[in-house]
């Protein structure tokens, strides 16, 4: 009887999902970043702008529960506050009660996070351009 090893196999299917599970979470806090980059006080209420910035802070919220390295304590704070500015400017946004500094905090804190997430290795940090002498 011949026994044949998963260990290897399941390894990369765990970084597999565990890049997929990145992947969505960037895309999530560029979603975010991205509407508050236009995002003013006197926007009104509107549903899809709130699902997506709710969805953000949900997978930012759920991403702390997975736990791992003691690396991962920074992102995860940074995933907390992203996700607390997040739920907040729902809030105002639903209240009718929006400022500009609550929009300028939460995209720091957007901001923040996304640069806190590890970068897959197809999508490497962007190159500096050559100094020209």
């Amino acid at each position: 009887m011949t026994f044949v090893s998963t260990e290897g196999k399941c390894k990369s299917e765990d970084e597999r999902k565990a890049s997929a599970k990145i992947a969505d979470e960037r895309k999530a806090a560029e979603n975010a970043e991205a509407i508050l980059g236009w995002l003013m006080p006197s926007d009104g209420r509107t549903d899809p702008i709130i699902f997506v910035l709710r969805n953000a802070a949900n997978i930012a919220r759920t991403a702390t529960f997975t736990r791992g390295l003691e690396s991962r304590r920074a992102l995860d704070g940074m995933r907390m506050e992203a996700a607390t500015w997040l739920n907040q400017v729902c809030s105002l946004l639903e209240r009718g009660g929006l400022t500009q500094d609550a929009i300028s905090q939460t995209a720091i804190a957007v901001a923040a996070w996304l640069n806190a997430l590890p970068r897959s290795k197809s999508r490497a940090a962007p190159a500096l351009p050559a100094r020209v002498c």
